[in-house]
């Protein structure tokens, strides 16, 4: 595994571009705000709006089944399928998954919880909640790494640390 660190954000922007374009990978970025050309689309709140959706769908389905065929129990004239009264729950039962979906889905895309990294015990990043900006080559093929260093050092980073995996 390499790292390394730059003092801005450009430079890091170009390396990012120019190890990519070399198809080297898996990348990592470790900054002290989000980079700006960085346009990721997390799949969070498509992930939420279907979960709730199936789970509004799910609890009309059950309260539609019990109180028109399981137990059709006339009930103060009221017809079998008495929609409004199933509204409360549907809407409670929608938000609770939703929400489950959501936050086990997030633990999942950052794979949380990750309790130790060999990348946390490098001295670079120490500089990354101040003013570093670090990007990270996640590879045990030295080729790899030996050509993403010949691009690094093209960009002349502030340090290059390479650590064990």
């Amino acid at each position: 595994m390499m790292l390394a660190l730059f003092r801005a954000e450009e430079p890091l922007a170009d390396a990012l571009r120019l190890l990519r374009n070399a198809g080297i990978g898996p990348l990592e970025t470790y900054t002290p705000a989000p980079p700006q050309d960085e346009h990721g689309v997390s799949p969070i709140p498509v992930i939420i709006l279907l979960a709730g959706l199936a789970g509004a769908l799910a609890s009309l389905a059950l309260q539609t089944y019990s109180y028109t065929i399981a137990y059709p129990f006339p009930i103060g004239g009221r017809p079998h399928f008495a929609w409004p009264s199933f509204v409360p729950t549907v809407f409670e039962n929608a938000v609770l998954i939703a929400i489950v979906a959501g936050f086990v889905a997030f633990m999942l895309i950052n794979r949380l919880p990750r309790l130790y990294d060999p990348i946390d015990e490098a001295d670079v990043m120490r500089e990354v909640s101040r003013d570093g900006w670090v990007i990270a080559i996640r590879s045990d093929d030295a080729g790899v790494l030996d050509h993403a260093r010949s691009i690094l050092h093209g960009l002349n980073p502030e340090r290059i640390e390479e650590i064990g995996a």
